[in-house]
């Protein structure tokens, strides 16, 4: 649903700190904003989230074209490892 606005013009590095950190609260909102979703369908989509941001991440991947996919995928393992160097490895 958001997948290409998320990934319109790039990946914005610190979007994907904040879906990798769990700071899913904008996603939230506009999911519910939306309104195409009822308020437990809502919750049980963030509570996945909460569980799993990769769940976000690939929800939000799916209009990405592969060489973005595997830059965003490259730097989320770097995120995974306690990498600092994230942001140069989106470019």
């Amino acid at each position: 649903m958001f997948s290409a606005e998320f990934v319109d013009g790039g990946v914005d590095p610190a979007a994907l700190r904040r879906v990798h950190a769990g700071e899913h609260a904008a996603w939230a909102d506009a999911l519910d904003r939306s309104g195409m979703f009822g308020v437990d369908t809502v919750a049980a989509v963030t509570a996945q989230w909460r569980q799993d941001p990769r769940v976000l991440l690939d929800a939000l991947l799916t209009e990405a074209d592969d060489v973005t996919r595997r830059r965003c995928l490259t730097a989320w393992t770097a995120l995974d490892e306690g990498s600092a160097g994230t942001q140069a490895q989106m470019a």
